[in-house]
């Protein structure tokens, strides 16, 4: 029996509780940064594609690939297909879509064939206010997506924030040994 990186990631242990400041690419206000600590975020691989607007701060450990992410945070209007999202999410990989039109890609992508091929959901929601960030994960047969706004905008930390509270919820919500 095979171990997914769920699984893997689940018996890494328990995360540390850490802090960062500095300057980020939504916020330069490193005085509110200070006390953003992360429960599963700086003990998951992440891959950041080029035009989504998210820094990590050090303790995060960020991958130069895809194939090597637990939790890939693409653009909001990401060039990838739907067949290489099921891919993703299909492996474990958790997906986000962050900045412009991620509510937009994460409909598209739910609509095509290859989603209602791969996996059990029947049917999509559309939010509003239209999410920043949509956050989505396989749980089982079906997917699992987590909807994140802000009034004015996300500050990095804010991103972060709702990563770290997304990758937990998804923890929870695994049954054991998948």
């Amino acid at each position: 029996m095979s171990h997914s990186r769920r699984t893997a990631l689940r018996a890494a242990g328990v995360a540390l509780l850490s802090s960062w400041a500095g300057c980020s690419a939504l916020s330069h206000d490193s005085a509110e940064s200070e006390d953003v600590t992360f429960e599963r975020l700086d003990v998951t691989p992440v891959y950041v594609e080029d035009g989504a607007e998210l820094s990590t701060p050090a303790e995060v450990e960020t991958v130069d690939q895809a194939y090597n992410a637990e939790l890939l945070v693409l653009s909001g209007n990401t060039d990838a297909t739907s067949n290489q999202a099921v891919e993703w999410l299909a492996d474990d990989r958790i997906v986000a879509l962050l900045g412009d039109s991620p509510e937009a890609t994460w409909l598209e992508w739910a609509r095509s064939d290859a989603f209602r091929d791969t996996f059990s959901n029947e049917g999509y929601s559309d939010a509003e206010p239209d999410p920043s960030l949509v956050v989505g994960a396989r749980i089982g047969l079906y997917l699992k997506t987590y909807r994140r706004s802000w009034s004015d905008g996300p500050r990095n930390r804010d991103v972060l924030r709702a990563l770290d509270e997304s990758l937990v919820a998804i923890e929870k919500e695994t049954p054991p040994g998948e």
